[in-house]
């Protein structure tokens, strides 16, 4: 993990995939517009791990919770004694309170942006450890951070994310279906042979100014060839 200090708007691939499940996000949402100013909740965080390599693949908001604090349009702070509630309450579930590892709050009108005070709030819930945090405004812009603290502190303020939505029962087979029904793919459009060919021109130009300058790896590439129908020869030459 790097420890990148960066003003301007650029998600980086944390090397893991992050999401939030669509009705936690709604949640948060729906807090968001309500609150004046700021507010603040904690999410449980499940940890996908690969059987094979023993490595974290996914980190996933499965909820949001909602606890006591005093919020003003500047900042917020949650209730010690409520937070050790929502604990003993999980816990009473059956629920692991080590995955609250995320922490969400709204900026209200204000644009996204992680203050001195956020940085002292994310310190001290991460216990040592890590923990994802989530900025929001009303506008609906956000901002997804996520430290580590152990053997030392790490972090990457901006990294991409994503909402995961529900999968629907046999969603996937009637869309494939209905797909497979309704759209043609081919190659090219229909047009006259020197436009074809100067169609094909401009998407190699493309290809071999993206490959040069490392924008496409060689797999990359090579399932962009095949599906232009080129082979790898023929565009070396080219």
């Amino acid at each position: 993990m790097q420890n990148l200090q960066r003003t301007q708007r650029q998600p980086v691939d944390a090397g893991v995939k992050i999401q939030v499940e669509a009705e936690a996000m709604q949640k948060l949402w729906l807090w968001t517009d309500f609150a004046k100013g700021e507010v603040s909740c904690l999410g449980l965080v499940d940890e996908v791990v690969s059987s094979e390599t023993g490595r974290t693949t996914a980190l996933i908001v499965t909820d949001f919770f909602l606890v006591k604090q005093q919020c003003t349009y500047e900042e917020t702070d949650m209730d010690v004694a409520d937070i050790a509630r929502l604990i003993a309450e999980l816990e009473s579930k059956g629920i692991d309170s080590r995955k609250l590892r995320c922490w969400a709050h709204s900026h209200g009108s204000m644009s996204v942006f992680w203050s001195g005070q956020d940085e002292s709030c994310i310190s001290g819930l991460a216990n040592n450890e890590w923990l994802l945090s989530l900025v929001v405004n009303k506008r609906r812009d956000t901002q997804m951070r996520l430290d580590q603290f152990h053997p030392s502190h790490m972090y990457i303020p901006d990294v991409q994310w994503e909402v995961k939505y529900p999968l629907v029962d046999g969603l996937a087979v009637a869309c494939f279906d209905e797909f497979k029904t309704k759209v043609r793919e081919t190659t090219f459009l229909k047009r006259t042979r020197e436009d074809q060919l100067v169609r094909r021109d401009m998407i190699l130009d493309e290809l071999d100014e993206a490959s040069a300058r490392g924008a496409l790896t060689m797999e990359e590439l090579d399932d962009e060839l095949n599906w232009l129908g080129i082979e790898r020869d023929d565009f070396e030459q080219y």
